[in-house]
């Protein structure tokens, strides 16, 4: 009996260690991952504080939904460097931020309606807002280059939220898209294509109709809505025409080594940032003449 209360007590005092060592290594891990968040937090402070520094020089405000390619044009190609130039603040969500992490043509419609508040209200990567009644005034979004190959036509009237790349689709998209737009006149959005993909990632009949989208978008889709609205708040650039050749392929000046990589080289990127320029500044002052006018009006 004595030595089995012995190796009773024996195991009772085991586990009790065994419990307390792992009490404190959960705690110590407690402390640690409290350390980290503070840190976090901490750093997340000093982003906002420093974006509000630099930010306090320019007057105007621009998201810009992008992936890769909008990065390249950005840093590869000095557009950032240009449009701050021009007194615009520029900032990117894209991925790691809850609105710049899906940019397929169907993904478009939950964030210009579900999420419209977080377009205007992003203040910087990743993940932080403005709260203090500070919006962005232009709202420029891309899709990847994935979605320049429409595998068919599809049928009418399509879905706008489908993931299948079929052009009736897409229209639906833009449809939905426009019902948005017209809601907030004092605001610029723009639409930049998607970029075109190289010879080996797609087929000819796919590339065609990714061409033939956004020259629908262009010549038919836009001047309905400006007809139709009685608004110049929404524009678009087309990315794919600078970047494609006559068979809607990625330039060959403007591959990688890699024929399997879409992603466009620094070439192309110096190019459309320049061309986007040539776009942008008439439509900027044309579009500040006109705000400038309804302030006035008002």
């Amino acid at each position: 009996m004595n030595k089995l209360l012995i190796v009773v007590l024996v195991v009772s005092i085991i586990g009790n260690v065994i419990g307390l060592f792992f009490a404190y290594k959960y705690r110590k891990l407690g402390y640690q991952v409290s350390g980290l968040r503070d840190a976090v937090v901490g750093a997340g402070r000093v982003v906002d504080d420093l974006t509000d520094r630099v930010e306090s020089g320019y007057s105007k405000r621009m998201l810009f939904l992008h992936h890769s390619v909008g990065q390249g044009m950005l840093d590869q190609g000095g557009l950032r460097d240009s449009l701050l130039n021009m007194g615009i603040f520029v900032k990117g969500a894209t991925y790691g931020d809850e609105i710049g992490q899906q940019t397929d043509i169907c993904d478009w419609n939950a964030k210009f309606t579900t999420d419209i508040k977080k377009l205007f209200d992003f203040k910087n990567h990743p993940n932080r807002y403005y709260k203090d009644g500070r919006t962005n005034d232009i709202i420029m979004f891309k899709s990847c280059f994935p979605c320049s190959y429409i595998e068919s036509e599809g049928t009418a009237p399509g879905s706008a939220t489908s993931r299948e790349h079929t052009t009736h689709n897409y229209k639906a998209a833009f449809a939905e898209l426009s019902k948005e737009f017209r809601k907030y006149p004092e605001k610029l959005f723009i639409y930049v294509t998607y970029p075109p993909l190289t010879r080996s990632q797609t087929y000819p009949e796919g590339a065609r109709r990714g061409r033939e989208f956004n020259a629908w978008l262009l010549n038919e889709f836009l001047p309905q809505y400006q007809k139709e609205t009685g608004l110049q708040n929404f524009a678009i650039f087309d990315l794919f025409d600078v970047l494609a050749d006559e068979e809607n392929v990625l330039r060959a000046e403007f591959c990688p080594p890699d024929v399997n990589d879409s992603h466009p080289n620094e070439k192309a990127y110096k190019i459309a940032a320049v061309r986007f320029l040539e776009f942008f500044k008439p439509l900027w002052n044309k579009w500040q003449a006109g705000v400038e006018t309804a302030d006035a009006s008002s």
